[in-house]
């Protein structure tokens, strides 16, 4: 009890965390700015989904099969190898080449054409507290800038504004993306608030769900993208009530959060 509490005080998080739950009463909540997928694919180029962790990718699984159904090339971008987990009894090296490989089994099961990885080093965690790299958000949105200037994206796929469950290092690359994008390129952020969702733990309460997908018809897909993270199998089947089966049936729907290009409108349904 002591080691949790002395780890909570300690970070900068929690605080912004207990701040934003004391102030949200009192903000008028941001009506949304329902779209249609469509409508964000009219620029040519890659789609480029840009993560903090091996596993990362499986929170816009549905949205990824979406995309890749519908011919659109997929690029995803990590930025750790996830070495900071558990390991089992290995070394940290040990894990991060596992959890390497397990992504690109996802993302090609996901239908992605290509991974990339930004190269930092995952930090150790703790029993109740977890790091970001060392790296400012400055300088990951340069390196991330480089990486944009390259490929020309039409769409960004990134983490939500609370990192999902505050992973601070969900929080970096959500920064870096939007400074390296600069308003010049749209982009959605991953678990989007959704009344009644089953795991609500897991969704960025300040961000409303302006795009929904469906994810049940790629159902075995998804389960396939799961069962390739095979060091991670146990986090998820906690939440699904013991089985991958049971996590995928509770996260069918996705909701995104959407950010428009400077000049680009959104399109209302």
């Amino acid at each position: 009890m002591w080691s949790k509490l002395t780890q909570r005080l300690t970070d900068p998080l929690f605080y912004r965390k207990r701040l934003l739950q004391l102030v949200r009463p009192l903000r008028r909540p941001r009506a949304t700015r329902q779209t249609r997928l469509e409508h964000l694919l009219e620029k040519e180029g890659p789609v480029l989904a840009l993560i903090a962790h091996p596993d990362d990718e499986l929170f816009a699984s549905g949205l990824l099969c979406e995309l890749a159904a519908r011919g659109h090339e997929v690029h995803i971008v990590c930025l750790t190898r996830g070495e900071g987990g558990d390991t089992g009894g290995g070394t940290r090296e040990e894990l991060g080449r596992i959890r390497e490989a397990e992504l690109r089994a996802s993302a090609a099961v996901l239908g992605a054409s290509r991974v990339d990885f930004l190269n930092h080093v995952d930090p150790l965690g703790k029993a109740h507290r977890t790091y970001a790299p060392a790296v400012s958000a400055n300088d990951l949105a340069r390196q991330i800038g480089t990486l944009l200037a390259e490929r020309s994206p039409s769409l960004l796929i990134t983490h939500g504004s609370g990192g999902e469950y505050w992973h601070p290092a969900h929080i970096l690359i959500h920064r870096a993306v939007f400074r390296a994008a600069g308003g010049k390129i749209p982009v959605l952020t991953i678990h989007a608030w959704q009344d009644g969702h089953a795991l609500p733990g897991l969704l960025n309460r300040d961000d409303p769900p302006d795009l929904k997908i469906d994810g049940s018809g790629y159902r075995e897909q998804r389960l396939g993208a799961f069962r390739a993270h095979r060091s991670q199998q146990a986090y998820f089947a906690t939440h699904g009530g013991g089985s991958l089966e049971g996590y995928i049936d509770l996260t069918n729907l996705e909701a995104y959060r959407y950010y428009p290009a400077r000049g680009h409108q959104s399109v209302v349904t």
